[in-house]
C-alpha cells in the first residue's frame, strides 16, 4: 500500500502482556486506524492535519500524536500519559513517593553511617593523642604573643612557640574580641602579650601538643591578681580585704571565680558567662561566705 503510512510500537505495561500497537494512515483518503494486537481501537476519517488520540491499554492511558510537517509529511509519536489522574497513575504516584522516602532513608542511613565512622575515627585519634600526652607528656610554661599574622592562608591574632630537641613548633590562635577590642582567652580573661600558660607536649612526638588556658603559670596567677585588684580597689587600704576575698574565691572556684570578680560590674548583656549576676550568685555560696567572713575591711 504505497499511499499508506504504517507505524507500530510494542507496549509493555505492568500486569499487561506485551502488545503490538499499530497505526495505519491512508494519505489519499485521510482515513486512520489504531489497532492493538490486530483489534481496532480507534478509526477516524479525513485526517489531513495534526491530531491526538487517547485510549486505554488495560489501565494504562496512552496517546498517539499525529504531526504534520511543512513538507506535508506526517510523523507519529506514541506516549504513556502519567500526568492524568487515573487509578493506575494514583497507585504509581503512591509507589513513587514510597520509593522516594525509602531512597531518602537509605541515603540518610548511609550519611549517618559515614558520619559515625568518621566521628569514631576522629574520637579514636583524639583519644590516642590524649593517651600519648598522659604517658609521655612534658609540661613547660609558654608565653603567648599577641600579634596578627597569616599562616598557610588563614588569619590568626596570637601565637606561641616552643622548641624540643632542636625542633621548633608553633601554635596559632584565633581568639574572639570584647567591646574594648581586647582578645579574650578561653578562661574569660583579656589576653595580654606574654601572658603565660602551661603547655604539654609528647616526648615521643612533639607535633602532639596542647596549651591549657585554664592552667596559668604561678607568675600569671599573680598577674591576674594584680589586674583584678586594680579593678576592685580605689583605696590602698582596701587591698588586704580584697586580697583575702580573692584568696577565698580562688580556693573554692579557681580561675572561673576570679573571672566573676573581674567582671562583677559588667551586665549579662555585655558578658554572657561572667557578669554582675554570676558574681552575686557566687558570693552567696555557703563555703565562700564562710571563708570571706574572716576578711576584715580596714
Amino acid at each position: 500500500m504505497p499511499n499508506t503510512n504504517r507505524v507500530n510500537w510494542t507496549y509493555v505495561g505492568d500486569k499487561t502482556r506485551p502488545c503490538l500497537v499499530e497505526l495505519k494512515h491512508f494519505r489519499d483518503s485521510g482515513n486512520l486506524a489504531i489497532l492493538c494486537d490486530g483489534k481496532v481501537l480507534i478509526t477516524d476519517f479525513e485526517v489531513y492535519d495534526e491530531k491526538e488520540y487517547s485510549f486505554f491499554i488495560g489501565e494504562e492511558l496512552c496517546r498517539i500524536l499525529v504531526k504534520k510537517h511543512e513538507s506535508g509529511q506526517f510523523s507519529y509519536e506514541f506516549k504513556i500519559v502519567e500526568d492524568i489522574d487515573t487509578p493506575l497513575n494514583q497507585r504509581r504516584k503512591k509507589l513513587s513517593r514510597r520509593h522516594l522516602i525509602q531512597s531518602l532513608l537509605v541515603i540518610f542511613g548511609v550519611m549517618l553511617l559515614l558520619a559515625g565512622i568518621m566521628g569514631g575515627g576522629y574520637l579514636a585519634y583524639q583519644n590516642k593523642l590524649a593517651k600519648d600526652l598522659r604517658e609521655n607528656g612534658i609540661t613547660k610554661v609558654i608565653p603567648i604573643k599577641v600579634q596578627s599574622h597569616v599562616d598557610r592562608g588563614k588569619f590568626y591574632n596570637a601565637y606561641y612557640t616552643f622548641r624540643y630537641k632542636n625542633k621548633k613548633q608553633a601554635g596559632h590562635l584565633k581568639l574572639p574580641k570584647n567591646q574594648n577590642d581586647e582578645l579574650i582567652a578561653p578562661n574569660g580573661f583579656p589576653l595580654q602579650n606574654d601572658d603565660e600558660f602551661l603547655l604539654t607536649f609528647s616526648s615521643k612526638n612533639s607535633d602532639n601538643f596542647r596549651l591549657d588556658f585554664h592552667a596559668p603559670s604561678e607568675v600569671q596567677v599573680e598577674r591576674y591578681r594584680l589586674r583584678i585588684l586594680e579593678r576592685m580597689a580605689t583605696d590602698s587600704l582596701e587591698i588586704p580585704y580584697n586580697n583575702c576575698l580573692l584568696n577565698a574565691v580562688y580556693q573554692v572556684k579557681g580561675l572561673s571565680g576570679w573571672a566573676n570578680v573581674y567582671y562583677k560590674n559588667i551586665s549579662p548583656k555585655k558578658n554572657k558567662k561572667y557578669h554582675s549576676d554570676s558574681y552575686e550568685k557566687m558570693m552567696q555560696e555557703e563555703k565562700i561566705k564562710e571563708l570571706t567572713a574572716t576578711c576584715k575591711k580596714t
